[in-house]
């Protein structure tokens, strides 16, 4: 084992070395601090959070629930919250307490199952839509008004791969140059057709919107102007930031670093393994920096 870690290091090209030791620090714009205090007060409100999503029918995971908790409590811009596909408002739930009183809190769905009753009572501002994601642009009158302002989408609508890479167009238009689009469902390969639309729409249009973390049951996105920024957290906060929510066995990995894709996964640890970092003896230099 110890001459292929010695082989696997020499092959490094020295250039995506320099490359990667150059970007150690992240950047501290529109982010809040990943210290222990900001910490303690997310544990608090995640808990709240949390406990209102249980009560919820659906199938998002408790890691989900702290995954996308994190990303919102990092988030110190102002923007639109919205999601497609909503159920009876599992997810929503989690996106409630992080929506401020100034924010539009939007819901859209194909069928009308939302407990909206239940997400009221932790943001009286939500906005329901009935329709499908291809119809919100005509039947939201105030989508100009998001447009370019939202700080972050979530889809878990029909999966197909049309309605997938139309979403991908409706996330970019929707993004502010923080946001973040969450995919639901995108290592779940009863729907592999997921994968294929959001990469072909990234790569056949010109789009600024990139990868930056996967789990086994979500994609992230952010736009590149903030894709280091937001590695920068997986790097170096996520992994805290699970823990003071109930996850203690969270790792990232990350076995390649190439300029068109530098994502990271998230996931918990399988059995035997240590530590936080997948293969850090081989790829350790891929963690040096986003």
């Amino acid at each position: 084992m110890a001459g292929v870690i010695s082989v696997a290091k020499s092959i490094t090209p020295q250039f995506v070395k320099r490359i990667i030791s150059k970007r150690l620090g992240p950047s501290p714009s529109n982010l809040t601090p990943w210290n222990d205090e900001s910490l303690a007060a997310d544990a608090a409100v995640f808990s709240r959070s949390q406990h209102a999503a249980e009560n919820i029918d659906g199938m998002l995971s408790t890691f989900s629930m702290a995954a996308m908790d994190s990303l919102l409590s990092l988030q110190k811009v102002k923007g639109a919250v919205v999601e497609f596909g909503t159920y009876k408002g599992r997810s929503a739930a989690i996106l409630a307490n992080r929506v401020a009183p100034d924010e539009k809190f939007i819901l859209v769905d194909i069928a009308d199952y939302l407990d909206l009753q239940a997400i009221r009572a932790i943001n009286s501002g939500v906005d329901f839509v009935q329709c499908a994601s291809r119809e919100f642009r005509r039947k939201y009158p105030d989508f100009r008004s998001i447009r370019k302002k939202s700080r972050l989408v979530h889809v878990d609508t029909s999966h197909s791969y049309r309605d997938t890479y139309s979403e991908m167009r409706l996330c970019d238009e929707l993004l502010s140059p923080e946001g973040i689009a969450v995919f639901d469902d995108f290592t779940n390969l009863n729907y592999s057709q997921i994968i294929p639309a959001i990469y072909k729409y990234i790569y056949t249009n010109r789009t600024d919107l990139c990868v930056f973390m996967v789990t086994d049951e979500k994609c992230y996105l952010c736009r590149k102007s903030h894709l280091n920024i937001y590695l920068s957290f997986v790097l170096q906060g996520i992994i805290r930031s699970m823990a003071v929510r109930g996850i203690n066995d969270a790792m990232i990995a990350r076995s390649d670093w190439h300029r068109e894709y530098r994502a990271i996964y998230l996931r918990t640890r399988s059995d035997g393994e240590t530590g936080d970092r997948y293969g850090e003896e081989i790829y350790g230099n891929f963690y040096a920096g986003p």
